[in-house]
Order: structure tokens, then sequence, then C-alpha cells
């Protein structure tokens, strides 16, 4: 048998092998219909209860004096000269 024989012989059987498999394949079972809530259910159902939130932090009061205060000055880095 030729190369091309084995090639042509391996490509059918491959084929066949999913056709069959696709042919004798179980078909699948219909849904089950989904079950509906009766009023009085649906009555019971509550909303999530909504997680506490953190305590909300005080801001301090801010004046200009205290603005200066918390950035020091650096002369050096403000002069300008570029030396």
């Amino acid at each position: 048998m030729t190369t091309l024989g084995r090639t042509v012989f391996v490509a059918l059987s491959l084929a066949v092998l999913i056709g069959g498999t696709l042919a004798l394949r179980s078909k699948p079972e219909p849904a089950a219909p989904r079950a509906q809530l009766t009023s009085a259910q649906a009555a019971e159902l509550q909303p999530a209860a909504k997680p506490a939130e953190p305590p909300k932090a005080a801001r301090a009061a801010v004046t200009p004096d205290a603005s200066n205060a918390a950035e020091p000055e650096d002369p050096e880095l403000e002069d300008g000269s570029g030396s």
C-alpha cells in the first residue's frame, strides 16, 4: 500500500468513526419546566440586608497656617537659582 493509499484509508476511517459517533449519540432530554413561585412565597422573600457602613472619619478643620505647618519648606529647592 502506498503512502497516498494509507492517508486516504486513515482519513476515511476517521470520517466513518466521527459520523458513527454523531449518528449514534443519545438525544438530549427535554429541559424540565422551571418552578414558579406562588404569591405567598414571593411575599416571604425579603431583600438582602445591606452591610454596615464603616464610620466616616471626621476631617480636621483646615486653616491657612495649618496647611503650611504640614508641609515643611525647603528653601534650597525653592530658590530657583539652579545651583
